[in-house]
């Protein structure tokens, strides 16, 4: 649509000692650097899964943001979930808390292999590891390109540093200090979703059982008693689910980039210039 593209990417291997607050650092000085680049124009945030809360931190913090901010899967409130499903959000309680990542992060020299997190999802849905050889079986002359192309891609693991992992596993995913407003990235701030003011697009879907809905959007009516409380903080918020796509597929179905996607790329304009309140 003729906007200049950019992507964040890092490195397999990360820094020595790394931690979660020298990442966003980094990434928003890539934010910033963008936005010098295209004067008068903020930038438009894309951010998959675990981007998407990135992103977000960044927006609630202390130097905020400029730009809509679009969450694609991204997990806000981690403690959210159906009752009988989504088990993955009990995990922290089930196995005592942290010292699992310490350990894994010990086995690994101070590093912690990105392969572990993948074999979360395969724990979510184990017959699909099943399912996935059995059709590749089943339609062996047709599918080994597509197969072989995805598992290239599935398995090509980054890893982190002991101090980001521990951070993120301590401070969100059992602690859900980023919905209680009591995440400190430094000594200097504390994160405030009540503090974001660019506007927030949330896309999520029902097929999703790695961020499910709950997990996307549970953050509004955990910090907001109605619309006109968030009106009131002057926050605009846009959602969108979808019926039956998978955490993967929000991201790379060629089917969500022709309609949901695009949809959302031609009315960011629109939903720049609305008034605060939920859509």
């Amino acid at each position: 649509r003729g906007h200049a593209v950019y992507f964040v990417s890092f490195y397999p291997e990360p820094c020595p000692g790394q931690t979660l607050a020298d990442v966003l650092q980094a990434l928003r000085r890539f934010v910033e650097e963008v936005a010098r680049r295209h004067p008068g124009r903020p930038p438009v945030l894309y951010g998959n899964c675990q981007a998407g809360w990135a992103l977000t931190l960044l927006a609630a913090d202390c130097q905020r943001l400029s730009g809509p901010v679009v969450l694609n899967g991204s997990p806000l409130s981690y403690w959210a979930g159906a009752a009988g499903m989504n088990p993955m959000r009990l995990a922290g309680g089930f196995v005592g808390g942290v010292w699992m990542t310490h350990l894994l992060a010990d086995l690994g020299n101070g590093r912690f292999d990105g392969a572990w997190l993948i074999q979360n999802f395969e724990n979510l849905k184990p017959e699909g590891v099943w399912e996935k050889y059995a059709n590749l079986f089943a339609h062996v002359d047709t599918e080994r390109d597509r197969f072989l192309q995805f598992e290239r891609w599935w398995n090509a693991w980054y890893f982190m540093s002991r101090e980001e992992i521990i951070a993120i596993v301590e401070n969100l995913f059992i602690g859900n200090r980023l919905e209680a407003g009591t995440l400190r990235i430094d000594e200097h701030c504390t994160v405030d979703l009540r503090r974001i003011r660019n506007p927030l697009v949330v896309f999520a879907s029902y097929g999703d059982n790695i961020t499910p809905p709950q997990q996307a959007l549970n953050w509004i009516p955990d910090l907001y008693d109605g619309v006109d409380e968030i009106q009131l903080n002057e926050q605009t918020i846009v959602y969108c689910l979808h019926e039956k796509i998978g955490h993967l597929g929000i991201f790379v179905s060629a089917g969500v980039a022709r309609r949901e996607t695009a949809e959302l790329a031609s009315a960011l304009e629109l939903i720049d210039a609305l008034p605060p309140g939920l859509y």
